[in-house]
């Protein structure tokens, strides 16, 4: 006998709304989540862009073990809160780190891709500087000759 996903302690929630509002946080920042940390919801149809619904026993195992800003337990409140303004500076610089290191990736093929079209751009122009003298030879242009005049007096 298969095992219902129903249960006295599993909810269903059917969804964006009921997600955020299940969480805490707002609908985007659960589909960031989703992208990003793999936040479990499920797409009954299968397709990416189709209806989700999610469970909550899924949704609390994935908030227990996620993993959470560090911050330091200390009974002075000046330190605590330096502690989580030095750790989201780091988290920034390390998130601006990737952003940097991916857009330095997309540059390096750009230049490589613009290297390539300079290279061919100059092949052409060789080629074309090539057969330029054998292509411009002397053009004369001819005048129309006019049909000769015939005197309809002349015997």
């Amino acid at each position: 006998m298969a095992t219902s996903v129903y249960s006295p302690g599993r909810r269903v929630l059917h969804s964006w709304k009921e997600i955020s509002t299940y969480t805490g946080r707002g609908v985007r920042t659960i589909q960031r989540y989703e992208v990003q940390f793999g936040f479990p919801v499920h797409r009954p149809a299968g397709s990416p862009r189709s209806a989700v619904l999610a469970f909550t026993d899924e949704i609390d195992r994935w908030l227990a073990g996620s993993p959470t800003r560090f911050v330091q337990v200390v009974t002075n409140h000046a330190q605590t809160d330096h502690a989580a303004r030095m750790h989201s500076v780091w988290l920034k610089a390390k998130l601006g780190s990737e952003q940097a290191r991916r857009v330095t990736e997309r540059l390096s093929a750009t230049k490589a891709l613009l290297d390539q079209l300079a290279a061919s751009l100059e092949k052409a122009r060789a080629g074309r500087a090539q057969l330029g003298p054998d292509l411009q030879a002397p053009q004369q242009v001819l005048a129309p000759q006019a049909p000769p005049v015939r005197n309809s007096l002349a015997p």
